[in-house]
């Protein structure tokens, strides 16, 4: 399949005309919201037009050779689905020829299918050529219809220009997966091969331009852009190459985060915007979305915006708020040395590596993935002192919060090297169903990635070792919920899973190798 900066579409959008004419331009108004919000999360990449297909086309015969040209320059593929689709052998024959042009990885990650109808969706899966297709059976299906009418998509809009909560759901959703992977794809050379599943960052470094990437500046309040712009040209003077987030990065839940490697927050004395999500405002969401998602505390730096401060008893506005955090503010100078990059004698290649384990978040136990991958994190680097001393680069553990009731509308979850289950509020009958579904998820018999049950106490009792279903099931005590840490007693269970975590993670950059 052709790379990102070889392709005339970013996606070929295969549907039936009937289904967009009978929902009143459905499929239209869906990739019109596209085109328009998806640059927006790809600041810097430029992105082709979608491609609408247009028609049914001929119930028999062949694709056209122009039809080919067009699905070869598409760099994904999204399917809608309803009742003409389902009726509609030609529709499957753009199919047939998108799966023909691609490996099975590839295949798997530039497919979205989106369902507009529920007995739509179970007709066509159920098919001949679709099982053909799709033998696996285990490509997401993305549902888009209306849970009180299983028949009718989600509305688009709830007034002019305005999109339907329901609707933004699913839709982000899609989007930001979409986004990470033009994201990946541009970083990507055209020569270059296609990057792994799993997180490697490369971080090229030349005497003559250095730049320091990942720096991202969260977004302000209108009346303090000049003065945000103007410390983003100060950095870049300073080789400090850094980017400023728009409000509309809470709709993607801050998806720009995922590759950053520090965000400044910028502030003065006037009222934050967003108030009525916290004291905070615009300054605590995006400070709690930056460790929410397990990023370093220590890479958030907070800018003073102000010429002269007054003493912080008389600090108002935003700069009131930063003040109950008890963190140490920089000015526009401080930052700058402290983000500036180091000289180099040489130029250099450093590439890192990181290996990815799944924690387990419900309703009842919300975060508590992030403490608890702490210090999984903490005893990894510990085994991997064991394992692999002096080894560059280190194979970094990067915990990710794995959201199990929403399991059936994510991908298969080939790309963990570890998953962790909480039994805490749950009973073991739904832990057994959480199982089950996080098993169906994964790769089959001894290539699935290693996993145990971590036992919270509380709310759970139990003092001796409980038996999980062929889980290994390990005692934490939660009592204090930001310092979750395995009892002394299976310490040595905890390093024995991520030894296994290891010699797998060793075994798939073996297989990647050979």
């Amino acid at each position: 399949m052709k790379p990102l900066q070889g392709c005339e579409f970013t996606a070929f959008i295969s549907y039936a005309h009937a289904d967009d004419a009978a929902w009143f331009s459905w499929v239209t108004q869906f990739r019109n919201e596209l085109e328009r919000s998806l640059p927006a999360l790809l600041r810097g990449v430029k992105l082709p037009r979608f491609h609408l297909s247009g028609e049914n086309g001929p119930v028999a015969g062949a694709l056209s050779d122009e039809l080919k040209r067009r699905v070869d320059a598409s760099f994904a593929m999204i399917i809608v689905v309803h009742d003409n689709y389902a009726q509609s052998d030609w529709c499957l024959k753009e199919l047939e020829y998108f799966r023909s042009l691609a490996s099975d990885d590839a295949f798997r990650e530039r497919l979205y299918i989106v369902a507009m109808s529920e007995a739509a969706m179970l007709q066509v899966s159920a098919s001949a050529a679709w099982k053909r297709l799709l033998p696996s059976q285990d490509q997401l299906w993305m549902p888009f219809f209306d849970p009180a009418d299983k028949a009718r998509p989600l509305d688009i809009y709830m007034a002019p220009g305005l999109v339907a909560p329901a609707f933004r759901v699913p839709f982000e959703r899609l989007r930001s997966d979409m986004a990470a992977k033009l994201k990946r794809a541009a970083a990507t050379p055209a020569a270059a091969p296609r990057p792994t599943p799993v997180d490697v960052e490369v971080v090229s470094a030349e005497l003559a331009s250095p730049t320091v990437p990942g720096v991202l500046l969260g977004f302000v309040p209108p009346a303090a852009a000049l003065a945000a712009s103007a410390a983003l040209a100060a950095l870049g003077q300073r080789g400090v190459g850094a980017r400023q987030l728009s409000p509309d990065a809470v709709f993607s839940d801050f998806a720009d985060f995922a590759a950053a490697d520090d965000l400044v927050l910028a502030f003065d004395d006037a009222l934050p915007m967003m108030a009525t999500l916290g004291a905070g405002g615009h300054l605590q969401v995006q400070r709690d979305a930056w460790l929410k998602q397990g990023k370093p505390p220590e890479r958030l730096h907070w800018l003073d915006l102000r010429v002269a401060p007054p003493p912080p008893a008389a600090w108002q506005g935003g700069a009131a708020f930063v003040a109950t955090l008890g963190v140490a503010p920089l000015g526009l100078a401080a930052l700058a040395d402290k983000l500036a990059p180091a000289p180099r004698a040489a130029a250099s290649t450093v590439t890192t590596q990181g290996v990815r384990i799944y924690i387990e978040s419900n309703r009842h136990e919300l975060n508590l993935w992030q403490p608890l991958g702490e210090q999984i994190r903490r005893k990894w680097d510990h085994v991997c002192m064991q394992l692999a001393p002096g080894r560059v680069p280190p194979l970094t553990l990067r915990a990710r919060g794995l959201p199990v009731e929403q399991i059936d509308s994510y991908p298969s979850l080939d790309d963990a090297d570890g998953v962790v289950l909480l039994w805490g509020r749950k009973t073991s009958e739904a832990l057994v169903a959480q199982i089950n579904k996080v098993e169906n998820k994964m790769a089959p018999g001894r290539d699935a990635a290693p996993g145990i049950v971590a036992y919270l106490m509380p709310p759970q009792q139990a003092t001796e070792p409980v038996p999980a279903w062929g889980w290994q099931v390990l005692r934490f005590d939660a009592a204090d919920e930001e310092r979750i840490a395995v009892i002394d007693e299976e310490s040595d269970e905890l390093e024995r899973f991520l030894r296994n975590v290891f010699q797998r993670r060793q075994q798939r950059d073996a297989g990647r190798d050979g």
